[in-house]
């Protein structure tokens, strides 16, 4: 397996050697991780090679960090073990967090696909702490970062896509805590700001949900 990884390495290398932008990269690597998010598990291993070749290359750079550590909690998700599903879960846990550690106001401004740094990789923080198993305890962690995403002036100029899923892992964290007002509301800011995106059904469905209750 770790020799497979290391020709995914060297191939993934080479491209990135050639490639025209940061930006072009990226896009390739996300796209393997949105792939991974929803459920193909053959891309997980080459996405998370991507991701982790990037924070190299971009050491500076947190969101590429973050995608790596979300990248090893896909990859705890796809293993059979329960050992490898503990250590890749908590590996990527560690680089989530070392990656929020590293944002400073100046990832404010700085952008990836017009997309402020520090809301893309608390974003992704976000949606992976709500993600990993409970027994982990990361739902305050979850809340805290949702606290600092909604706090952020850089919050308020981000994609209307962006503010929609942060809403919707919003109810998420309400659904936890059996609070179906909050839940209610914060899905409800997620369909008002985004009504025919990405998560609109998601959102159109869980609504559907409480309104039966």
């Amino acid at each position: 397996m770790k020799l497979k990884y290391l020709l995914i390495s060297i191939i993934l290398f080479n491209n990135i050697c050639l490639a025209d932008s940061t930006t072009t990269l990226f896009t390739k690597a996300h796209s393997l991780f949105e792939r991974s998010l929803a459920g193909d598990e053959s891309v997980t291993p080459v996405a998370l090679q991507f991701f982790n070749i990037l924070s190299m290359k971009y050491r500076d750079n947190p969101l590429f960090i973050a995608y790596k550590g979300s990248s090893y909690t896909l990859l705890a998700r796809d293993s059979w073990m329960p050992w490898n599903k503990a250590e890749y879960t908590e590996k990527g846990l560690a680089f989530i967090d070392k990656s929020l550690q590293m944002l400073q106001p100046k990832h404010d401004q700085e952008t990836m696909r017009t997309i402020p740094i520090s809301v893309e990789t608390r974003l992704i923080a976000l949606v992976t702490f709500m993600a990993i198993p409970e027994s982990f305890d990361y739902v305050e962690k979850a809340k805290k970062v949702l606290t600092n995403i909604l706090q952020s002036v850089a919050f308020t100029v981000s994609p209307k896509i962006i503010q929609a899923q942060v809403y919707l892992e919003a109810a998420k964290i309400s659904r936890l805590e059996n609070d179906s007002i909050s839940e209610k509301q914060q899905l409800q800011k997620s369909l008002d700001i985004s009504p025919k995106g990405k998560f609109a059904k998601i959102v159109n469905n869980r609504l559907k949900e409480l309104d039966d209750k």
